[in-house]
């Protein structure tokens, strides 16, 4: 082969590659100008706004707590990915008592019309007479926890027909 073939051939090989990566590049701008055209969002900003409203009751059963659903990131926008709850109980009054996970509770309802606004959990296992503080954390899907909510602090009572009114008695 002589020197004017080679170097002709080395010019076709080297335009050729140009080309392709040229290509690549369209393709890859292409592809990167799909989706979404929101600009990034900053961690803190997507984790889901803190609960406020989570409130404590005795039952026959147990403790039942409840709370609202949280709709909104801690920046203020609608959130789509709530993933679920966990829910932390620590015993009796001291406010440097650690808590720890009891239950988590995962959103199975995010793609239905009307999701559940206000959600309820039953803690079975406590004991008449001793204090227990509760806690919820709220998670996406993507595992963005938010900060704890409002602490609720309730002593164990076992409701029993006592503290109801009195039936009537019949008269003969």
């Amino acid at each position: 082969m002589t020197a004017d073939r080679q170097g002709g051939a080395a010019r076709t090989r080297a335009s050729s590659r140009l080309f392709v990566g040229a290509l690549l590049a369209i393709a890859c701008a292409q592809h990167a100008a799909c989706g979404r055209k929101a600009a990034p969002r900053a961690p803190e900003d997507v984790l889901p706004k803190t609960i406020t409203s989570l409130r404590a009751v005795n039952t026959a059963e147990g403790i039942l707590l409840s709370w609202n659903r949280p709709r909104v990131y801690a920046d203020g926008k609608r959130m789509p990915d709530l993933g679920g709850f966990e829910i932390q109980r620590a015993s009796g009054t001291d406010p440097a008592a650690a808590f720890g996970r009891i239950a988590v509770i995962e959103v199975t309802d995010r793609d239905r019309f009307r999701p559940v606004t206000r959600l309820r959990h039953l803690d079975p296992a406590t004991s008449a007479g001793v204090a227990y503080r509760y806690q919820v954390v709220s998670f996406t899907v993507d595992r963005y926890v938010s900060a704890p909510s409002n602490v609720v602090t309730i002593e164990r009572q076992v409701p029993n027909e006592d503290q109801h009114a009195p039936l009537p008695t019949p008269q003969r």
